[in-house]
């Protein structure tokens, strides 16, 4: 198994846990894990090089669709981790790529999360209202958490070098992680 799809089956075994964060200063979030966002977390949106991601990013293309992308990936066609690493691109996102684990996305429950993200403190195009990091030393990695009227949603998962993305923002503790499995029991809780 190629370690693209490998990434990716690991990423499944999460798929649609839900997980709930209690912060210090009394706000709470939760969120869920879509199989439909493996792509853009892992950062194939950047690998513009890449044929079948040219067409998924191109907007006349509507056939081409994560879940597209996805079945590629199963199927080790179009997308795979050499394909991924032959990018020119793919300096852009090694660090997400090499950190984006199962275990990293579960570990920033042990965390911090800067709340009421300011992108514009660091010419950012992130919308996330949250982030949750983790210091990994050296570097963090990032969880991005947006809002919609809907609901929240992952937006984005990132390694960063330094602490450019926490610094000069409001940051908490968190207090309090609970995730629930794809049948609503409880896999995990700790409070801080």
């Amino acid at each position: 198994m190629n370690p693209l799809l490998e990434k990716f089956e690991e990423y499944k075994s999460i798929v649609n846990y839900r997980f709930v964060y209690q912060f210090a200063n009394g706000l709470s979030i939760e969120y869920k894990l879509r199989q439909a966002d493996f792509p853009h977390l892992l950062g194939l949106h950047k690998l513009t090089d890449i044929p079948i991601i040219q067409q998924f990013r191109d907007v006349n293309q509507p056939n081409i669709s994560a879940r597209y992308i996805l079945s590629r990936i199963k199927k080790e066609e179009l997308l795979t981790d050499a394909i991924v690493r032959s990018s020119l691109e793919f300096p852009t996102i090694s660090d997400r790529y090499e950190n984006f684990t199962r275990d990293n996305l579960l570990t920033v429950s042990y965390t911090d999360v800067i709340i009421d993200f300011n992108p514009t403190l660091i010419g950012s195009s992130l919308q996330a209202k949250y982030i949750l990091f983790e210091d990994k030393h050296p570097g963090y990695n990032h969880l991005c958490i947006g809002c919609t009227t809907k609901g929240n949603y992952v937006e984005s998962f990132f390694y960063q070098p330094s602490d450019r993305y926490i610094v000069n923002q409001n940051t908490c503790a968190v207090e309090m992680v609970q995730i629930y499995d794809t049948n609503g029991r409880l896999f995990f809780e700790d409070r801080f």
